[in-house]
């Protein structure tokens, strides 16, 4: 990791340490020491821990989201097998070790009552494109309402990860795929 720009070395550091630990229990001495960078540098890249924090958040949804995209796009165009690359997807993260849930939600619920933190915009941003990501599949499923649709996925996709990270329940993903193919079967059937 000492190859990599300072820059990277924080961002991949505090990325990390954030999702495993917590936004509150990670202090900036410690990602300073851990990335191997001056204090200066730190400061100079992010100015400051909120942004740093906010910065992580974006760059673990970025690959979280890209993550989901290409299991979906290695299956091709066709809808169902769109819809197995997505649950496939979630099922094999659930079973990695380390799995400690979607940093995002984790982030949302550390810094609820705190409204103005920089990172509340990226927690946004990143709910907005798992829901458009979520409505594209549902349209090209042919969904009466792809916004309602993806609206009802989304709300299974948080709570298989939510079980799967707070039971340790790997099977959620199992659980959530069938109640969203009845959700995509009565989207359909109209």
């Amino acid at each position: 990791m000492v190859s990599a720009r300072p820059r990277d070395r924080i961002l991949t550091t505090a990325t990390a340490l954030f999702h495993q630990e917590g936004i509150g229990a990670v202090g900036v001495n410690r990602i300073i020491g851990e990335a191997d960078v001056a204090p200066m540098t730190l400061y100079r890249q992010f100015g400051g821990k909120d942004a740093l924090v906010a910065a992580a958040l974006e760059r673990w949804s970025t690959q979280w989201l890209q993550r989901l995209s290409d299991a979906m796009d290695g299956r091709g165009d066709d809808p169902g097998d769109r819809f197995d690359g997505l649950w496939d997807e979630l099922e094999a993260w659930f079973a990695e070790d380390g799995f400690r849930g979607s940093f995002v939600a984790n982030a949302a619920t550390e810094l609820r009552s705190e409204p103005d933190h920089p990172a509340q915009a990226g927690i946004a941003r990143h709910r907005q494109a798992l829901r458009q990501l979520l409505e594209d599949l549902a349209k090209s499923a042919g969904a009466a309402d792809p916004a309602v649709l993806a609206a009802q996925l989304q709300v299974l996709v948080d709570g298989a990860i939510a079980a799967a990270s707070v039971d340790r329940d790997l099977g959620a993903a199992g659980g959530a795929r069938a109640l969203a193919g009845a959700a995509v079967e009565a989207a359909t059937t109209s």
